[in-house]
């Protein structure tokens, strides 16, 4: 099976969705490409674009359907809402038929994360963690508490900080007003990312967005965090919730690990390849 992967050459934390996929898929024999273009200047058996509102991605499943090619659409958030400071809400007006055309390509339609079924109809597929290159690490750990996501909502953010602790605050999405008690920590490249993590035992994600890469990565480091996450959304990971967990690292493994994820992805590619 040859497969070609699709996304912006600027979405960084898809390509690095789409490196894990790549290798896991790559173990199974299948042969995975990676473009930024939408060009197909190979015979693919599936097209895989990852978010719907660029143009390789529009021009990858115009393409593919011109080919005969079947065509997933992978919709990673944004696409189909919007996180705002009053919660979420959905795509600007502009946007919406774009993504609606898109959607009208594709042969299967995949969301990254469970809370994106409330936006339209698709397939959930948990965004797989390299688990080998996020783990726990042998090193001296801070009491402080790191601040890691895109906080859209300030007052939610300000809210879960306590007077008592001290906290770090990493890629902040919005401007806020910190208290004494938070530092901000320089940007750090995703490669430097898991010896950052390693650093802290605890970690408040983005509370509007339950399910970032960031927050499972964290996890899959060994460190207890919170997104406020949502009872309702629990059912997706066996009645387990992500916040209470004794064991980050293991519920990272049982819903993300890439050879679970990559078994389920290899099913929806056999299905809408059979002719």
């Amino acid at each position: 099976m040859k497969v070609l992967h699709v996304c912006s050459e600027k979405a960084v934390p898809m390509l690095n969705i789409i490196n894990v996929y790549q290798k896991e898929l790559e173990k199974r024999g299948v042969v995975c490409d990676l473009n930024t273009t939408g060009k197909i200047d190979k015979d693919y058996d599936i097209v895989h674009g990852h978010y719907s509102l660029t143009k390789p991605v529009i021009k990858a499943g115009l393409r593919s359907k011109a080919k005969g090619i079947p065509f997933i659409i992978h919709h990673h958030g944004s696409d189909l809402r919007r996180i705002t400071e009053d919660g979420a809400k959905s795509i600007l007006p502009h946007h919406i038929p774009v993504t609606r055309f898109v959607r009208s390509l594709a042969d299967e339609v995949l969301m990254s994360t469970p809370d994106l079924l409330d936006w339209g109809s698709g397939l959930y597929l948990p965004n797989p963690v390299d688990i080998d290159k996020f783990r726990p690490m042998d090193m001296e750990k801070t009491d402080r508490v790191l601040l890691f996501g895109r906080f859209a909502s300030k007052k939610a953010l300000l809210s879960v900080l306590k007077e008592d602790e001290k906290y770090d605050i990493l890629n902040w999405g919005v401007e806020i007003k910190l208290p004494g008690n938070v530092r901000k920590i320089p940007f750090h490249p995703h490669h430097e990312l898991p010896h950052l993590l390693n650093r802290y035992q605890r970690m408040i994600g983005s509370l509007l967005d339950p399910v970032s890469l960031a927050r499972l990565e964290a996890m899959a480091c060994g460190l207890q965090t919170y997104t406020d996450f949502p009872k309702r959304l629990t059912v997706y990971y066996g009645f387990e919730n992500p916040d209470h967990t004794k064991d980050p690292r293991g519920f990272v493994k049982r819903y993300h690990s890439p050879s679970k994820v990559v078994k389920l992805l290899m099913k929806i590619y056999e299905d809408i390849s059979l002719p």
